[in-house]
């Protein structure tokens, strides 16, 4: 397995503590199996075309639910960094996901 670790900026983070007990509950398992193995099949990873951060990163996607997806970066191999839950219909409909702050 290939363990990594997980940064979650701090907006995501506010929006996770300020969201409902099943989002909370799906978020933090999700983070648990990428931690544990980030390609982990149940996570749905997913390089996103043509969708960039506001740096201009590539970004990626794993599922929270049937409709919400994380999206993320890898800054390297073993470090990624968790942005923002969008809609599934977000991503595909804009070329950048602006996360709020620095990372």
């Amino acid at each position: 397995m290939n363990s990594v670790e997980i940064i979650v900026i701090d907006s995501l983070k506010d929006t996770i503590d300020n969201s409902d007990p099943k989002t909370k509950k799906l978020f933090y398992k999700q983070k648990q199996f990428m931690e544990m193995n980030k390609d982990y099949p149940s996570l749905g990873k997913t390089k996103l075309k043509n969708i960039r951060d506001k740096y201009g990163n590539a970004l990626w996607e794993i599922r929270l639910d049937g409709k919400r997806r994380i999206a993320f970066i890898e800054k390297e191999e073993n470090k990624i960094i968790w942005l923002k839950i969008c809609s599934h219909d977000e991503l595909k409909r804009n070329n950048v996901v602006r996360a709020r702050g620095c990372y």
